[in-house]
Parts: C-alpha cells; structure tokens; sequence
C-alpha cells in the first residue's frame, strides 16, 4: 500500500535521524525531502500533524525538528 504523503515524510525524518535519533535539521530535512518529490506545503501538513499529535516537536526557528 502507497502511503499517505505526511505517512513518507514521518518515515524519512525518522530514517534521518538515525538510530535513536532525537533530532534533524529541518533545511536538511527540506532538501531531501525535496528531492524525493514532496512539495513544502506536503511537509508543512506533515509537520502540523505530527506536532499535534505530540510525536515531534518543530523549534520556534523552524530549523529543528525533535523527536517526542
């Protein structure tokens, strides 16, 4: 089954930040999200759902995005 595009974007942050990862830098996030075809807006949706479901945290900057 295709994933909805927020379910892929949680995946590749999650394969970004390693093994026990806590964190990635969201413009690195963006640039290989990016590349792999999602648009900004995609991201943005996946980011505002996954922070309301208290699973990551993006920082006020909007440079970091951590793990809950």
């Amino acid at each position: 089954r295709c994933p909805r595009p927020s379910e892929a974007i949680f995946g590749i942050l999650r394969e970004l930040g390693g093994p026990g990862g806590r964190s990635v830098p969201l413009p690195h996030a963006l640039q290989v999200l990016g590349a792999r075809g999602f648009t900004p807006a995609q991201v943005g949706a996946a980011l505002d759902e996954y922070e309301g479901l208290d699973v990551l945290q993006v920082n006020p900057g909007r440079t970091r995005v951590t793990f809950v």
